[in-house]
């Protein structure tokens, strides 16, 4: 009898670890949507950003994301979660970023989100 609970308790072992194992990656990929829009910035980042996507391009006056086309203002101001103030060179093709634009479609702030 000994002998037939031991791979009984191991079988059901098996199983249970099988079940969560299954079940984690839908729990990662639901907890990665939910969080959309639930960042954690730094204190010198802005509640809000007028917009946010991945960098196309960037040079010395402006920059394409997401297939759109901004100028820099005069007094642009580059920031990432450990600089306040970040320089130009820090921000690459592929880089997640949340902007702050003016009326005339110039970037007064770029932030750095994720690389």
């Amino acid at each position: 009898m000994r002998h037939v609970r031991i791979p009984q308790a191991l079988l059901v072992m098996v199983a249970l670890v099988l079940i969560a194992g299954l079940s984690l990656p839908g729990a990662v990929c639901h907890a990665k949507k939910a969080a959309i829009g639930e960042w954690a910035f730094p204190e010198h980042y802005p509640k809000k950003f007028n917009g946010e996507g991945h960098i196309d391009s960037i040079g010395k006056d402006g920059i394409v994301i997401d297939d759109r086309s901004f100028g820099f203002s005069p007094f642009v101001q580059f920031s990432t979660p450990t600089r306040e103030r970040a320089s130009r060179s820090q921000f690459r093709p592929g880089d997640l970023v949340g902007y702050i634009a003016n009326d005339k479609k110039q970037i007064e702030a770029l932030y750095l989100l994720k690389k």
